[in-house]
Formats: C-alpha cells, sequence, structure tokens
C-alpha cells in the first residue's frame, strides 16, 4: 500500500500550488482552450486523492461482503461509507499513511473521506486564497485550524470516531465530511454505488450504509469463511 508521510505531503502541496500559480500567471500566454485544460488536469490529479484510509487487514479464508447502494432524490450513489459497525473489540492498530482533505476553488477535496479511528489527515491549502479548516460545537470531534495562507499543510488525528463536518468560516459554501469508524472493514462507494469489503472473519455482523443527506440503515450480515456474500441497500431521505 502507498503511504504518504508528512514530508511527501508537503512536497504534494507545493507541487500543486506551484502548478496552480504557474497555471495563473501564465493565462495571459495561453488561449482560452488550453487554460481550461491545464486547470482541468490539475483537478484530476486534486481528485485522485485516496478517499479511504484504513490498515491494511489480511485474514487466512476470510470472507467478502458485496453489493449495491442505491439513493432516492440523490443524483449518484456516491459518497456512501458502507461499514461493519464491529469486528471482535474493535481494537486495530491505527493507519501510519496520513489521508489527504485539499482545498482547490473554493472546494474541499474529497467531499468525503472514510477513515480508521486514529488517522492523521493533512490538510494543504491549494488554493489561490486563504481559508480556515474547523467542525462545527455539536460534532464528536470539533478543532478550528485558523485561517492559513496558500501552500500551508495543516494536520489533525482523529481520534473520536462518528461523522465530522468539515467547514470553512471564510467561504461558507465550503463543505466536506470525515467518517471516522471504529475497524478497517469499510467501503466508500464511487458514482456507481458498488461497495466491497474483504478478509472478513467469519461471523454474523451489523452492516450499516451512510449518507450525508440520507437515512443511515443498518442490516444484519451472516458470512461464511471463504465465500462473498452480496447485500444491497436503498437509502431515503432522513426523516
Amino acid at each position: 500500500m502507498k503511504k504518504y508521510f508528512p514530508a511527501t505531503l508537503v512536497i504534494l502541496a507545493l507541487i500543486l500550488f506551484a502548478s496552480l500559480t504557474n497555471a495563473q500567471e501564465d493565462e495571459k500566454n495561453l488561449t482560452a482552450e488550453e487554460a481550461k485544460i491545464m486547470q482541468e488536469n490539475l483537478k484530476k490529479s486534486m481528485l485522485a486523492l485516496k478517499r479511504e484510509i484504513k490498515t491494511e487487514v489480511n485474514v487466512e479464508n476470510g470472507s467478502t461482503i458485496t453489493g449495491n447502494v442505491t439513493c432516492k432524490r440523490v443524483r449518484y450513489p456516491e459518497n456512501v461509507v458502507v461499514y461493519i459497525e464491529k469486528i471482535g473489540d474493535n481494537k486495530f492498530p491505527a493507519p501510519e499513511e496520513h489521508g489527504v482533505v485539499d482545498q482547490f476553488n473554493l472546494t474541499f477535496v474529497p467531499h468525503v473521506i472514510a477513515i480508521q479511528k486514529g488517522t492523521t489527515i493533512d490538510f494543504p491549502n491549494s488554493d489561490s486564497v486563504r481559508h480556515n479548516v474547523l467542525s462545527p460545537p455539536d460534532c464528536p470531534m470539533q478543532f478550528n485550524l485558523g485561517t492559513y495562507d496558500v501552500g500551508v499543510v495543516k494536520h489533525v488525528t482523529f481520534d473520536k470516531s462518528g461523522e465530522i463536518p468539515l467547514l470553512c468560516n471564510v467561504h461558507a459554501e465550503m463543505s466536506a465530511f470525515v467518517l471516522v469508524l471504529e475497524n478497517p472493514y469499510f467501503s466508500l462507494t464511487g458514482k456507481d454505488g458498488v461497495f466491497k469489503i474483504e478478509d472478513v472473519p467469519p461471523g454474523t455482523y451489523k452492516l450499516s450504509a451512510w449518507h450525508e443527506k440520507l437515512k443511515t440503515i443498518t442490516k444484519d450480515v451472516t458470512l461464511k469463511a471463504g465465500k462473498t456474500t452480496s447485500m444491497d441497500f436503498q437509502l431515503k431521505k432522513r426523516k
């Protein structure tokens, strides 16, 4: 598994910032189409940041859970986190790998990141303006990184599980979510709504599906050694 350590992340942030700055400085010398392509390519590189950070687990003759999520009144069934609530005593070593939530074009990227409890997330500012990253007071873990300059990277270790909204008090339109989970058995859907959780010890578990706007659904699932079990979810609006 590829790991991102603080020094590497700083370099990544500086490269992205330099690319954005150079693009802005050279924009006068580019055609409108060339400038558009440059901005789109930079944005694609930002979107390639990982959306799941967890400890790698290997279980001999482990089970697999796979399935599809559909969402009512949501265009795509993406950014749904499907996770097992408890595996044994839920005591797993925290990942060494850092997550990254960047800031670009007045947007947090990625919009949703699922992490195992104990994970550190780096918050570089790769935008062209200053930003602030904070969580609201009514969430499981409150923090405020203050307003900081372009090119700066700040860090938060998430040691409490739950749904952590991300806000910027400089730009009210910015929002994102960190879902902090007790164990590494989770999967985050893309636009196709497909999820897959592998190397699960055989047993009976509570499997939940979370979405920022929809009601969380929990189902019982029984897994057999070496077998794949299919489980689908249909999420509806919260009441």
